[in-house]
């Protein structure tokens, strides 16, 4: 089968599609054939090398967290899905092999598509969808009707984030550059900061939440635009607020967390059910078929992008 190895840490150019054997599968997993993937920001810092200390160092190894696809074939103790089911789901991102013809996965890292998206609309869903429903229900617990700023508000995940604050009637206040003003508003944000003309922490407003989805900002900075039981998230595992966040959670009101996406199916399935609300769809500004993945990053690191790369197979 085809799949994408990166054959050394670095740029782009070192993302090869290569001839690898078809796995086996065991008792307790899915085989699916891929039908859509996507370029997360994540995926280019493992190419990077970013985070070795947690993706490790060894290579060339395979790459890619989202996938959508046909169930082509499950084991004996799978019950979730069968044969020739439409699925979508993610892995691990840090050591993730999604990018490819065919993927095995687990229970736990797999449910049944939405219905209201096709195959390259469900591959760019689960890292991004299941990032902000974590954080929304399960890290900050966000209330109905909340404050809460979204910086980054037009980028692939932001824009799902600025989707589901809506979706509980949140006050947002999101941040951009000038050309995205207007697609900002249009997927639901109240209030607009043109991060090319303002400086995002001089205004008065106070967050129940700051979302730093792209993680250019710290703790410290934004401290003072929470409200006195506020939240600071940022998008980005960083040794602050893996290591120093939870000691200074304990002596102050505001907190600094972090969310750290993980498979789930029962979160899947609830995100499933916004999507088919219609509560929640993705803007994709680009499909790039498999064979352009080194491109497809390269759009990704330039940092505009507006909603997700797609990739089809």
């Amino acid at each position: 089968m085809k799949a994408v190895i990166m054959t050394a840490y670095g740029n782009a150019s070192c993302l090869e599609i290569q001839d690898v054997e078809k796995p086996m599968i065991g008792e307790n997993e899915i085989f699916v054939r891929v039908m859509g993937s996507s370029v997360n920001p994540v995926d280019c810092k493992v190419r990077q090398g970013d985070v070795k200390f947690i993706s490790g160092r060894k290579v060339p190894r395979r790459i890619g967290s989202d996938y959508s696809g046909i169930v082509e074939e499950v084991g004996r103790n799978v019950k979730s899905v069968k044969s020739e089911d439409e699925v979508f789901g993610m892995v691990r991102a840090f050591t993730g092999d999604a990018y490819a013809e065919f993927i095995t996965v687990t229970e736990d890292q797999i449910a049944l598509k939405p219905k209201n998206l096709n195959f390259i609309e469900a591959g760019v869903m689960p890292l991004v969808g299941l990032t902000i429903y974590q954080l929304f229900f399960e890290v900050a617990r966000v209330s109905y009707g909340s404050k809460i700023m979204i910086n980054g508000c037009s980028g692939g995940i932001g824009h799902i984030a600025v989707q589901v604050a809506k979706s509980l009637n949140c006050d947002i206040t999101g941040v951009c550059s000038t050309k995205n003003i207007e697609y900002a508003k249009s997927i639901g944000v109240n209030h607009v900061i043109d991060y090319l003309k303002e400086n995002i922490l001089a205004h008065e407003s106070r967050y129940d939440l700051f979302f730093d989805a792209v993680a250019n900002l710290t703790y410290k900075q934004a401290k003072h635009t929470l409200t006195l039981k506020g939240q600071y998230v940022s998008s980005i595992p960083s040794f602050q607020n893996m290591i120093l966040a939870p000691i200074l959670n304990l002596i102050s009101t505001k907190k600094h967390k972090k969310v750290w996406v993980m498979p789930d199916a029962k979160n899947l399935k609830a995100l499933c059910g916004l999507i088919e609300d219609g509560k929640i769809f993705p803007t994709i500004e680009r499909i790039y078929p498999i064979e352009e993945v080194a491109d497809a990053h390269r759009h990704s690191e330039t940092g505009r992008v507006v909603g997700k790369i797609a990739l089809s197979f």
